[in-house]
């Protein structure tokens, strides 16, 4: 059958090329080709040399200092570049780890682990794009920042992609890349973080953390974050609930937060208020650093709450005759900090008169107390609403290992189980390991606390009893304007990964 045309495999080697309706000879196409070529990899090393302008700016700087003085001028700048390095790492760490030592080890990062199986990772979880002409488009990595244990890439959509499609995408990725754990998280629109976690630091027991002799109120340390970092909780004007199953490390929460405050306890500027339903067997090791403890008649712990409540009304009028709008704790009016292991208890098992005289004493001081100063930490087993009604009222959000997947909701809020929060799956080998969700905060973060023995409990008790029990009266007044540090600037979000 004759055609009306020219085969494309009659041309091989004819000195032609077609470009549709019209023939050119080679002396044309060359130059234009050459032309063509030329600028796109002018282009391209224009943009790869901006975009890695920490290497090309110093090399080009150098070249310029070795046009004009030689190699003993390059010497010279070199040693000068390297005596500047060292005092910005020393005297600015946190800084010089931001800016030089994550993008520096992100870029070798890239080079080594990512960049060669980029294109297959996102055709594997389909999330590639091609367009009618066969051309195949990948969403763009746009930098990359890397400590020791995570690898953050930052990554640009493709147009019409969302980020719940790269997070669905996530688990896929983990084992692409055999990262430990993968989460998705949203920058911007049309950008986002895909955050490999390498290796898992939580594998290890955390030690104990010392606390600074006065204490941060808006940033407590009292364990590791999954990427190696310390974690801090702030405790002005927040409420935490912990939730776990029997035997996850609710202890070592409660212990670990108490820690942090222990210096505070002792100065006066903070107050722990202690109910323990199960007898004295957690909180009781410590009972010298509760102003006010309650462990056996639930009569008396029925009293601590109420009259935890009539405090903060007490508070409230004052505050309000003297017209301060903003707490700050001091020795006058200390953070009240009103802890109670084993809530269900009271909620849910106690008598019927019971249950309700201490869910109207938490409401109150849950909706009233975060103003004034008064703080509401609470543990609990099962986070099930008919046993907790009024857990919405938790600022905090603490979840261990837990019993059933449907738990993870109820405690850290809808869509934390997809977000990653697999408290259900956390093993009872890792006691002290859990996702801590803050309101506000959209992404779950994975942390250990510190595990504190019963000797270390005794000692914390001897060294930062409470005032009335073997404490100094009056230590440290964080109204002082000379102790700058320890006033709380505004609430911490605790940890960004």
């Amino acid at each position: 059958m004759k055609v009306n045309g020219t085969r494309v495999e009659d041309l091989a080697g004819t000195g032609l090329i077609t470009n549709q309706r019209y023939v050119m000879p080679l002396w044309v196409t060359v130059p234009i080709f050459l032309t063509r070529t030329g600028s796109r990899a002018l282009w391209w090393v224009t943009v790869r040399a901006v975009r890695g302008w920490m290497l090309t700016l110093p090399l080009a700087v150098l070249v310029i200092v070795y046009a004009k003085s030689g190699w003993l001028g390059v010497l010279c700048a070199y040693t000068w570049a390297m005596t500047a390095g060292l005092v910005w790492a020393r005297r600015w760490p946190e800084s010089f780890h931001r800016n030089i030592s994550q993008r520096a080890r992100g870029a070798w990062r890239w080079q080594v682990k990512y960049r060669r199986g980029w294109h297959p990772a996102m055709d594997g979880t389909g999330l590639t794009r091609s367009t009618p002409s066969h051309e195949v488009y990948v969403p763009r990595v746009t930098a990359v920042r890397s400590t020791a244990v995570v690898d953050t890439l930052f990554v640009r959509l493709l147009h019409g992609q969302t980020p719940t499609e790269l997070a669905q995408q996530s688990e896929g990725l983990r084992h692409v890349y055999a990262a430990h754990r993968c989460t998705v998280i949203e920058d911007a629109p049309g950008r986002v973080r895909v955050v490999f976690y390498a290796r898992d630091p939580l594998t290890r027991i955390v030690p104990l953390i010392e606390p600074a002799a006065v204490p941060r109120l808006d940033a407590l340390p009292v364990g590791t974050a999954e990427d190696g970092t310390v974690y801090s909780i702030c405790l002005v004007g927040r409420h935490l609930l912990i939730a776990g199953a029997s035997g996850a490390g609710k202890g070592s929460v409660l212990w670990s937060l108490i820690r942090a405050l222990g210096p505070g306890v002792a100065a006066g500027v903070v107050r722990l208020r202690g109910v323990d339903p199960k007898g004295g067997m957690e909180l009781f090791p410590g009972r010298r650093l509760f102003g006010e403890y309650a462990d056996e008649d639930p009569a008396e712990m029925v009293a601590l709450l109420e009259h935890a409540v009539a405090d903060m009304n007490e508070r409230k009028k004052r505050l309000k005759a003297a017209g301060q709008r903003v707490f700050i704790p001091s020795t006058v009016d200390p953070l009240e900090v009103i802890v109670v292991d084993e809530l269900a208890f009271l909620t849910a098992y106690a008598p019927k008169d019971v249950k309700t005289k201490v869910a109207v004493a938490l409401q109150v001081l849950l909706s009233q107390g975060r103003a004034v100063g008064f703080s509401v930490v609470a543990a609990l087993q099962d986070p099930r609403k008919d046993v907790l009604p009024f857990r919405d009222l938790f600022t905090y959000r603490i979840a261990l290992r837990l019993a059933e997947d449907s738990h993870v909701d109820m405690v850290l809020g809808d869509g934390a189980l997809d977000r990653g929060a697999a408290c259900h799956l956390i093993p009872a080998t890792l006691p002290g390991v859990g996702f801590v969700h803050v309101e506000g905060a959209h992404e779950p973060v994975r942390v250990r606390f510190s595990y504190l023995g019963d000797d270390d409990i005794t000692d914390m008790a001897d060294r930062w009893p409470a005032p009335g029990n073997g404490g100094a009266d009056q230590v440290i007044d964080l109204t002082d304007p000379t102790i700058s540090a320890a006033s709380p600037s505004g609430p911490a979000e605790g940890h960004r990964p």
